[in-house]
């Protein structure tokens, strides 16, 4: 090896260690205590949502929990209070808990949450995007309305909800966004065509936002996770030969190596938040849909065009839509699916 390789190599080597420093460091600047916090989280009441508000409530954060269903809010109300007064025994010191009914999609549901919010806590620290829709079958089977429904959750709700904490924010010059995207908002995977496209507009919405607010000292992170064990797919929107499109989407959502723990992956979003990072990407050991699509785009494409031709063909009930829980088969539930179910009871899914 001549002098100037090695001189490279070694420059390399310090650049290397600077930008983990540096980076290390920058986090470290960042980082901010939950303790007396006010978080609003949207879809709280079940699955990833309600997740992410348990992982809250143990950090000393008050949470707020929104949902458009009024059962599903009081069963996760009662679950977080509760868990609040195991946690922090002292009344003085317990995080307090309040869970309203609301439609992100609704400009004046919106209004009229957050007027209850600050007359409560007088305003909200830190946002976390996170309602969602999922819809799942071939394109044939979808309809305008299904990428309606989806654009207006994940795009449009999400931006309701930033213009409705952005002044607050502002005024107190802090401030944290927390968007929960997808995977599938970085490369598309057939028969979820309708939840890929509003994916793919809130990474790109998430990540203007960060570019945009940082200097205000509000921080944007957007988070892709890949399949997670919440217990969702029973409530998701199945189309064409729906039990066989539930029985591939729920068995995915239950291999261990591809999909991960939902406590797991609360854990890890909430981390990149108090970071303070622009990006995180949270996936199963074996899922390597975000890394493949960044390294061989092509070959990519050509993969998920064979695994569409692996899925049920147009069929069954066509355009009609219905729940994964109307939608079971010998496949599903079964030994195949055991996580997801038990994730879904855990999760307030059922």
């Amino acid at each position: 090896m001549n002098k100037i390789t090695k001189a490279i190599l070694i420059a390399g080597g310090i650049g290397v260690a600077a930008s983990v420093a540096g980076r290390a460091l920058l986090r470290q600047s960042r980082r901010f205590d939950w303790v007396g916090k006010t978080v609003l989280v949207t879809g709280g009441s079940r699955g990833l949502g309600l997740c992410l508000a348990r992982k809250l409530v143990d950090a000393g954060a008050n949470v707020v929990t929104c949902a458009r269903t009024s059962s599903d809010l009081e069963t996760a109300e009662l679950e977080l209070r509760q868990r609040a007064a195991n946690v922090w025994p002292d009344a003085a010191t317990r995080p307090r808990v309040l869970a309203i009914a609301c439609d992100v999609r609704e400009c004046d549901s919106v209004e009229s949450m957050m007027a209850e919010v600050v007359d409560q806590f007088g305003g909200i620290d830190v946002l976390i995007n996170n309602a969602g829709v999922i819809e799942v079958g071939p394109f044939d089977a979808m309809t305008e309305k299904d990428f309606q429904r989806s654009m207006d959750t994940h795009c449009w709700g999400t931006l309701n909800m930033v213009r409705s904490v952005l002044p607050g924010m502002r005024s107190r010059g802090w401030g944290r966004i927390l968007n929960v995207a997808s995977i599938g908002g970085k490369r598309a995977v057939p028969h979820m065509l309708p939840y890929a496209a509003s994916k793919f507009a809130l990474v790109g919405l998430s990540t203007g936002l960060r570019a945009e607010l940082a200097h205000e000292n509000i921080l944007v992170t957007t988070v892709c996770p890949g399949l997670m064990r919440t217990g969702s797919p029973r409530n998701a929107i199945f189309k064409g030969q729906h039990r066989k499109e539930y029985a591939w989407f729920s068995i995915g959502d239950s291999l261990p190596m591809m999909s991960i723990n939902a406590m797991t992956a609360a854990e890890k979003i909430l981390q990149a938040c108090n970071n303070g990072d622009a990006e995180v990407v949270i996936a199963g050991s074996m899922n390597f849909t975000s890394l493949a699509a960044r390294l061989a785009p092509n070959w990519t494409a050509e993969m998920l065009s064979l695994m569409d031709q692996m899925l049920p063909e147009m069929g069954g009930i066509g355009r009609r839509a219905a729940k994964g829980h109307e939608s079971e088969s010998a496949w599903s539930p079964s030994i195949l699916t055991r996580l997801t179910n038990l994730a879904a009871v855990r999760n307030n899914e059922i």
